[in-house]
């Protein structure tokens, strides 16, 4: 999305714009630093929902943001913690954004929530961002490798990647095989390769996806979306000949 589409919709009496850092079905990176930039001079407000993009794109996260939510077993973190940072406007007096809790009974973090605090968790999410930044170019180099390693192997195939692929993290591809099934695609070579129609969040519906169908693109496209991604480290094991083969033996026969 340019900003200036999110910048036409604002009106006076808007309090908040929320966006996706990193979209996680097509990896597309959304300019949430140049949005930000442009919102500091209004009385709007921007959270934005670093969950696929903290640590793999830091840089656009260092922008005058004033709430950040993150999910810590995105970058190794134990699962069941994550993070909202939130940010003073200079521009308005050290001002925070007007928060209120949605939990009662206790006063910690200056009364937005009740309750102990889950130290493992948070020790582990503290000691994963670390790790991440310290191994940042390494995961970045090896994200690459494993992508240009899958498309390589995939040329004989007849398929469409779904998202402007100039702006895209490395780790997350959406594919679209012509004439291949993706329902079929997961049944037949789930011992292969893992993937999704969708999201995480949308794995129960077998519905085409919101977002490729958001995109205008052809519903033939947008229903047969296939969601690859990935840990460098499995550049190691994944088969790509063997996955391509699969892939064609799905094709109808002439």
């Amino acid at each position: 999305m340019a900003v200036e589409a999110v910048l036409e919709r604002l009106r006076p009496d808007t309090l908040l714009v929320s966006l996706m850092h990193v979209n996680n079905e097509t990896g597309v990176i959304q300019p949430v630093a140049d949005l930000a930039r442009e919102l500091q001079s209004t009385p709007t407000y921007l959270h934005v929902d670093a969950a696929q993009g903290y640590s793999k794109v830091p840089a656009d996260l260092t922008a005058p943001i004033d709430m950040i939510s993150i999910s810590g077993h995105k970058i190794g973190a134990p699962k069941g913690v994550g993070a909202l940072v939130v940010r003073r406007r200079e521009s308005m007096d050290d001002e925070r954004p007007p928060l209120e809790p949605i939990m009662f009974g206790g006063g910690q973090e200056r009364g937005l929530r009740p309750g102990t605090l889950p130290v493992p968790l948070i020790m582990g999410l503290a000691e994963a961002a670390k790790i991440f930044e310290r191994e940042h170019a390494r995961w970045q180099a090896a994200a690459l490798e494993l992508r240009a390693k899958l498309l390589e192997g995939l040329t004989s195939e007849r398929f469409h990647l779904n998202g402007d692929q100039d702006h895209v993290v490395p780790h997350i591809l959406n594919i679209s095989f012509e004439d291949v099934d993706s329902e079929a695609f997961l049944v037949t070579l789930k011992e292969l390769v893992a993937v999704a129609t969708g999201s995480a969040c949308t794995s129960a519906s077998y519905t085409p996806s919101h977002v490729l169908t958001a995109m205008d693109l052809p519903d033939a496209v947008a229903r047969n979306g296939l969601r690859f991604s990935w840990y460098p480290e499995q550049a190691q094991t994944l088969d790509v000949t063997e996955l391509a083969n699969g892939v064609g033996k799905l094709r109808p026969r002439a």
